[in-house]
């Protein structure tokens, strides 16, 4: 997923066709929260504009996260609608911007990194599979879980906090 300038220079204000796919598979040893990951599409267009590139892009993969209180594998579709800003100025600076600038160093755009960045930024922070409450233990040895529907809404004391209780009274 390169473009060299001297290309995007050559079409002049031509917009062009983005129709890739990217294997990131190596990467995700890095992320514990990604088990899996498919190839990436990336659609879309790139257009010259004075000394700039912008880039709208579509990205879409399937990702398998664990569970949150399974573990089990959960498959995540990731979709991702963006606009990527690209400068190639030799004096250009982040600061002279008012959205993210990508500051090109050298004669290639590469795209990879930045489609990598989105798809981890998206990653949502739990996911829960389907049947996952219908497989997590609703109790053990001096505990259960307890939820709204249970009915059983009684106030209970812990028989170590009764002695606090008299001193409410107070």
């Amino acid at each position: 997923m390169k473009y060299f300038i001297t290309e995007i220079l050559k079409n002049e204000n031509t917009p062009f066709e983005i129709n890739e796919t990217a294997d990131f598979s190596a990467l995700i040893s890095r992320h514990h929260e990604i088990r899996k990951i498919s190839p990436v599409n990336v659609t879309g267009t790139g257009e010259l504009s004075g000394e700039e590139v912008v880039f709208k892009l579509k990205i879409k993969c399937d990702i398998i996260l664990p569970c949150a209180l399974t573990l089990d594998d959960v498959n995540y579709h990731i979709d991702i609608d963006t606009t990527e800003y690209f400068t190639f100025k030799a004096n250009a600076q982040e600061e002279d911007y008012d959205y993210d600038m990508n500051i090109v160093k050298g004669q290639v755009i590469e795209l990879a990194p930045i489609v990598w960045q989105n798809i981890i930024v998206n990653i949502p922070l739990r996911v829960v599979s389907d049947n996952a409450y219908e497989k997590i233990q609703k109790q053990g040895k001096n505990w259960q879980i307890v939820d709204e529907n249970s009915g059983n809404n009684e106030d209970k004391i812990d028989p170590r906090f009764s002695v606090l209780k008299d001193l409410l009274k107070k």
